[in-house]
């Protein structure tokens, strides 16, 4: 499948919307999974599809959950499963729903069905991070002042950690070079958990000014993250040397609420923010030296594309996870959009491989 050389692809769902996310057990589609936000009618999960030409964006699977989605997370090895966090009448809850099989009438929109649901603690629960590799009924949920490991074939079996006193945590991010480490955001700092004793062990103070607003580990490098912030910026740090960042980014003129390293060429990082824009950065070892002009080169030649068609924030953005060079982005007012890699930095990227 051709890759598309533009963003315009879209399709347009009924209710606002805040998430996305790649359906990675899927190895033969590119497809992501849509949750939906309204206050007034019954939620939508759908399952998105780009067509075989690359030309569409098919809705392959429609279904109801009744409650606001504020986070989902695809299951990482089966494609019926995936988690949400949730809110009801002003309170939030996270679980595993699977998606029911067909029964021949699909002009029926079948509910979602509970696998298993983390009902037993209650928490202002922010995001659920499924195992970082392989098939493993272990999650991690994430609320503002706990973290929960649990499992999802025994939800009873669980092990928390308290975020203490002033924490108020707003995101993780699960380790793929070290399966007992989570990073979390608090407010504008990001600390490091060790699963093994679920006590805190790295921390960076004021990674950004105002709120973290997402983290994401290299998934090439050990060591390195990608946070995102309110201040604008995206930057990356080495959690060996937390007292200033390798990389600052800037390239919105808001809010910057996702950040995301593409799954198999590191130097591609995504960003969205509350300006309607994602940007496509390339960031490249040493690229902050200086350029002829006396700019840091990380300033002068890092971003690559900026995508300019969302009229809203946009909130969510998720590689695929059977082409890394196609992306997709969801913003509030339900617009989920495709876009790819440019052609150049494709032939550049592959050079090099």
């Amino acid at each position: 499948m051709q890759a598309p050389n533009s963003s315009s692809i879209s399709y347009g769902l009924k209710h606002q919307a805040r998430c996305i996310s790649a359906q990675t057990a899927d190895r033969e589609n590119n497809r992501w999974l849509v949750g939906t936000l309204s206050l007034r009618y019954e939620n939508e999960v759908h399952v998105l599809q780009l067509g075989e030409n690359s030309s569409e964006l098919v809705c392959q699977g429609l279904y109801t959950h009744r409650d606001e989605i504020w986070d989902i997370a695809a299951c990482p090895f089966n494609t019926s499963l995936f988690s949400t966090v949730y809110s009801r009448a002003g309170e939030t809850g996270t679980a595993v729903w699977k998606i029911p099989e067909s029964r021949g009438n699909k002009s029926v929109v079948l509910p979602v069905e509970v696998a298993a649901s983390l009902s037993s603690v209650p928490q202002q629960w922010k995001c659920t991070l499924w195992w970082p590799s392989g098939q493993h009924p272990q999650v991690a949920s994430i609320g503002t002042e706990k973290i929960v490991l649990w499992n999802v074939e025994f939800p009873q079996n669980m092990s928390q950690a308290s975020a203490g006193g002033s924490n108020h945590l707003e995101v993780g991010s699960w380790d793929p070079h070290d399966f007992n480490n989570i990073a979390t955001a608090s407010e504008g700092s990001i600390q490091c958990w060790d699963l093994r004793t679920m006590s805190s062990s790295t921390k960076i103070d004021q990674a950004h000014v105002l709120q973290t607003r997402h983290i994401d580990f290299n998934p090439q490098k050990k060591h390195l993250i990608a946070t995102a912030g309110d201040d604008s910026w995206i930057r990356i740090w080495d959690l060996r040397k937390p007292s200033s960042p390798l990389h600052n980014l800037l390239g919105h003129h808001h809010w910057t609420v996702r950040v995301k390293y593409n799954p198999k060429y590191e130097e591609l990082i995504l960003s969205s923010g509350t300006d309607a824009v994602v940007n496509l950065w390339r960031v490249i070892d040493g690229s902050l030296t200086k350029s002829p002009s006396g700019l840091p080169r990380g300033l002068e030649d890092s971003l690559l594309r900026s995508y300019t068609e969302h009229e809203d924030s946009v909130y969510g953005i998720a590689w695929s996870a059977l082409d890394p060079w196609v992306f997709a982005s969801v913003d509030y007012d339900g617009r989920v959009m495709v876009g790819s890699v440019p052609m150049s930095t494709r032939k550049k990227l592959k050079g090099k491989m």
